[in-house]
């Protein structure tokens, strides 16, 4: 992987409405804001100068933003050969490489990373067009790989909510499991929507997954205002969603991070284990998009 000391250059992308701005650091997604000035992700709540080592625990640094999390969420040891017993740090890899630019105009930003430790080139290209933020997708594993591996992804966008914001998924599921506590996940009924004041206590966080069976098409946050920011993504490369609830644990804002997957669930061992993740095999190149679209009031 790059060095994560190198300088965290800022990349901007800007249409009509919207403004990114992405860092070299992990591809880290810092601002998304509107025309308006609405900022939908979080602020780092300390430092977010400081370059964060291989292998530190996310949770410990100042984080914040929209980060892609591979090859697994969860730190553990990885489940087979050639690597295994290898460590998977928390969050992944990604999140504390520097990441190479490839292209980069106005409207596009093109990046690319690469693991020696478990030999992928993982690459995003975000287009931003009119009120939408396209993310494509790509990994290949090193055509000298030795095997076929599970690899886990996960989309990890913590977006800054207003007070009575509301997340919405379409189609509405039945229920959604409560995965907060890995060794007890329980069924929780869905009511309509998911409010975090009114869902998470004040000063804890809460990890719901959409059922491995259920398919929800779209997620969306809905303000008072009734801006609105819509999430789609391709339901053949990551057919699972998790979602993921701070009420100031770990940052100081009301977030929600909307995580379509690959795997089901944080643990690519654990996921390996139940066959609920997605295999990469040498030489073959996987590709798969994320929509971001950000509507003004009156919805």
């Amino acid at each position: 992987m790059s060095d994560p000391a190198e300088h965290d250059s800022r990349l901007q992308l800007r249409s009509e409405e919207l403004r990114v701005v992405v860092s070299a650091r992990g591809a880290r997604i810092t601002s998304l804001k509107s025309r308006d000035g609405r900022e939908w992700l979080v602020r780092a709540r300390g430092d977010a100068s400081v370059a964060p080592g291989y292998g530190v625990v996310f949770t410990d640094t100042a984080h914040c933003g929209w980060d892609e999390m591979f090859p697994s969420v969860d730190a553990c040891a990885y489940p087979v050969a050639p690597y295994e017993g290898q460590p998977v740090p928390d969050h992944g890899e990604l999140w504390s490489a520097t990441w190479d630019v490839v292209k980069q105009t106005p409207e596009t930003l093109h990046q690319r990373v690469h693991s020696e430790r478990f030999a992928y080139t993982f690459e995003r290209a975000l287009t931003l067009d009119g009120a939408t933020l396209h993310a494509e997708y790509s990994c290949v594993l090193d055509g000298e790989a030795a095997a076929t591996v599970p690899l886990l992804w996960a989309l990890h966008p913590q977006f800054s909510l207003s007070e009575g914001s509301r997340v919405l998924l379409s189609p509405s599921p039945s229920h959604l499991l409560d995965t907060t506590d890995a060794m007890n996940v329980r069924p929780v009924p869905w009511n309509g929507d998911l409010v975090v004041e009114r869902d998470v206590k004040w000063g804890d966080d809460r990890m719901l997954y959409a059922t491995p069976e259920a398919v929800v098409a779209e997620a969306a946050i809905v303000d008072r205002s009734g801006e609105l920011l819509r999430l789609t993504w391709d339901h053949s490369f990551a057919p699972y969603l998790g979602i993921w609830m701070d009420n100031g644990r770990y940052t100081d804002q009301l977030v929600v991070a909307l995580e379509p997957t690959n795997g089901f669930f944080d643990d690519v061992s654990r996921a390996w284990g139940s066959g609920q993740v997605g295999l990469f095999a040498p030489g073959q190149r996987l590709s798969w998009w994320v929509n971001v679209n950000v509507e003004q009031g009156g919805h």
